[in-house]
């Protein structure tokens, strides 16, 4: 078997969209080097503590709207005897940094070389790393770029509000409309909601 080199595009049995957390990114990565050793890996990372490129070939950072650093990360364990913090509602600069992450990780899958793990803080990317990885598949089929890029069955995120804005960007047949349902869904459901 030859060996691959960089210019050769991924097997296309190959998924191009993994998702890690902190304790699966490496052999997330590991894993995508080894199925295809030619690729350029991007790891797109939600949460700006974690920003060590752990094996790939670039490490982007995503960023709100107005330039803010996510940190999609659990809140801090509580200390003995005071209450569990809960998570914090995503506002709607997060929303649209979201979205914005979705279609950057689109752009990067356009190339046939390239493949993306998208992580948040979490130890499996179990909710914003889904979240993005679904709405990049999404803006991936909105752009009719589907057959080019194999992508793995997505898990849904483990939160309810995340899953319900993916059932709203369902019927969306455009990447603006699905800011306008991400701006509804927070005017109806999480405007004035605290923490």
């Amino acid at each position: 078997m030859a060996q691959a080199t960089l210019d050769t595009p991924a097997p296309k049995d190959v998924p191009r969209l993994r998702v890690a957390g902190t304790s699966t990114v490496r052999s997330t990565i590991e894993a995508a080097r080894e199925q295809h050793q030619g690729a350029s890996i991007f790891l797109v990372t939600l949460s700006w503590r974690h920003n060590d490129p752990c094996g790939a070939d670039q490490v982007i950072v995503i960023n709100e709207p107005r330039g803010a650093a996510f940190d999609m990360r659990p809140p801090p364990k509580a200390k003995k005897g005071e209450p569990k913090e809960q998570m914090p509602t995503l506002g709607i600069d997060e929303l649209n940094g979201l979205i914005n992450a979705g279609v950057e990780i689109a752009d990067l899958l356009h190339d046939e070389r390239s493949q993306v793990i998208v992580m948040d803080g979490f130890p499996h990317g179990q909710i914003y790393a889904r979240f993005v990885a679904c709405i990049a598949a999404r803006c991936i089929k909105l752009r009719r770029e589907s057959k080019n890029v194999t992508l793995p069955r997505a898990t849904a995120p483990a939160d309810a509000t995340c899953k319900e804005i993916l059932a709203r960007f369902k019927s969306c047949r455009s990447i603006e409309a699905m800011r306008v349902a991400a701006e509804a869904y927070y005017e109806e459901k999480l405007a004035y909601k605290f923490p």
